[in-house]
């Protein structure tokens, strides 16, 4: 009997405690929920996540385990286990499934916001909006003034092609670095960089004003990429849900999936680009290269202390790092938070 699946993408997290028969959408649910103990770490997942080369199906935990992206839950005589799902694919019309999904936030008439970037996706998305008579929803900006990792000049020039009103939210490198705790609070694997913060801070932001529905091109890359390695998506929901707010990407939406899934990948996003052009997106975005922004080293040394790291160290069963690039700093500082959180000793 099929219990649950998961998305294509691994927006929505699936976990599973095999021994108990227990699932949920997170490990400490599922801890809380069952009375369940956290068990060992599970090195071998640890170190695929320290290396890039991520483990499917594991967690942190040797206990709990994950559902792979397109994988479904079942359960059998012998227990709990895992299934592939086929692909599902249906051609269709973008620029209506695309004004569908965004017909469907509008009309709920739940407070919401668009997360407005200076990129390709956002912008069309509200350049759509436009179309749909919706320019009363406001245009979310974050802005950290950090060299090579503030899009707020470019958001603004979308914005104002669009006439939306926009909130500014202007952050620090002190602001992320504090949000580092909290979010480990509930994310459930190590971060090799700090750009999630970003969507914590955003998140906060909007829940403040009351917006409930947050839209955002979040999943445009992975879906026409065909990048089912979910290191980043599942990410931008929980934190956005851990701030009481709904994030809803049009390009995750299931119908616009089947119907990019019945094209060939398209990592150059061409198709979003001849949409952009026709809903007069800017020709710097349409015709332009695609920037990968990832947040700038900063300063965390508070989250590294040399004790924790070291038995941290012995306890996975390796040498203490050098901590020499901000990624290994990254890594090691958010596991530590991670399990510490958990409750699992180092």
């Amino acid at each position: 009997m099929i219990l649950g699946h998961r998305d294509a993408f691994g927006f929505e997290q699936l976990i599973y405690h095999p021994a108990s028969g227990t699932y949920g959408t997170s490990i400490r649910e599922l801890i809380s929920r069952g009375s369940l103990a956290c068990g060992h770490v599970d090195t071998g997942a640890v170190a695929g996540y320290f290396s890039g080369m991520r483990l499917p199906g594991r967690t942190v935990l040797a206990d709990f385990l994950a559902v792979p992206p397109r994988y479904a839950l079942l359960t059998s005589p012998s227990g709990l286990t895992v299934a592939p799902r086929p692909m599902v694919s249906k051609a269709g019309d973008l620029e209506s499934l695309l004004l569908a999904s965004l017909e469907r936030v509008v009309k709920s008439n739940r407070p919401a916001a668009i997360a407005l970037s200076g990129g390709l996706d956002s912008a069309l998305l509200l350049a759509m909006l436009d179309t749909l008579g919706a320019t009363h929803l406001p245009a979310y900006v974050l802005t950290t003034r950090l060299p090579g990792y503030d899009e707020l000049d470019a958001a603004l020039e979308t914005a104002r092609r669009s006439g939306v009103a926009v909130v500014v939210v202007e952050v620090s490198e002190a602001d992320f670095v504090d949000a580092v705790p909290d979010a480990m609070r509930h994310l459930e694997e190590p971060l090799f960089n700090l750009h999630p913060m970003a969507k914590l801070l955003l998140a906060r932001a909007m829940r403040r004003d009351g917006i409930e529905l947050a839209i955002s091109g979040d999943g445009a890359d992975q879906v026409l990429r065909r990048d089912t390695s979910a290191d980043y998506l599942p990410l931008c929901r929980t934190l956005f849900r851990a701030e009481g707010v709904e994030l809803v990407p049009p390009f995750l939406d299931g119908d616009v999936v089947a119907h990019l899934q019945a094209l060939p990948p398209d990592p150059e996003k061409t198709c979003l680009r001849v949409l952009g052009r026709r809903f007069g997106v800017s020709p710097a975005l349409t015709d332009g290269p695609k920037r990968l922004r990832l947040a700038p080293p900063m300063n965390i040394d508070h989250l590294l202390p040399s004790p924790d790291i070291e038995a941290l160290a012995a306890q996975l069963g390796t040498a203490t790092p050098a901590l020499t690039t901000d990624a290994e700093r990254v890594q090691w500082a958010t596991l530590r938070l991670l399990l510490a959180d958990l409750g699992v000793a180092a």
